[in-house]
């Protein structure tokens, strides 16, 4: 019985020690499961915050596509009405132009009738002063003539008196 009991000790023993160090295997297992599951907690807080910033950046994405998408309509309708405007103010400019050139025909047409009213006007003024020239110089001569003949007949006049009183 000794030996039985001695049997059953070491029986005993050698499942004691797998079993003592698969106790002490299953605390550090049991550790490293928590462990594990801490790590799993945080990386799936991790990646909750990570879908969260994704979502959050796919939406400022999404705004940032369509703000331009409206700004590159807005520059292409912008892009349009100066082409527009740019294509009236042409017209305009155009338009402008014809009646600057008709203006400019204007002008030199008056310019042209006032050189010859002014050549008409120095014409019948030269011929004026050429009028009054001879006009004076005939007056004068016929003025002189008179005075001559006054002159003359008062100088007469004068001699026959000298000649009647000597």
């Amino acid at each position: 019985m000794k030996r039985t009991l001695l049997a059953l000790a070491l029986l005993l023993l050698a499942f004691a020690a797998p079993v003592s160090s698969f106790a002490q295997e299953s605390v550090s297992d049991s550790a490293k499961i928590e462990q594990l599951i801490s790590q799993q907690y945080n990386q799936l807080k991790r990646l909750v915050y990570l879908e969260s910033k994704h979502k959050n950046m796919s939406a400022d994405l999404d705004q940032l596509s369509s703000s331009s998408d409206e700004l590159s309509s807005q520059v292409k309708e912008t892009l349009e009405r100066l082409a527009q405007s740019e294509s009236a103010i042409n017209a305009t400019l155009e338009t402008f132009q014809q009646k600057f050139d008709e203006q400019n025909k204007t002008i030199e047409e008056v310019q042209a009738l006032l050189d010859s009213k002014m050549d008409q006007m120095l014409l019948y003024i030269g011929i004026g002063i050429v009028a009054a020239l001879v006009l004076m110089v005939i007056v004068s001569r016929s003025l002189t003539a008179t005075a001559l003949k006054n002159h003359q007949a008062n100088w007469n006049a004068f001699q026959e008196h000298l000649f009647k009183t000597k």
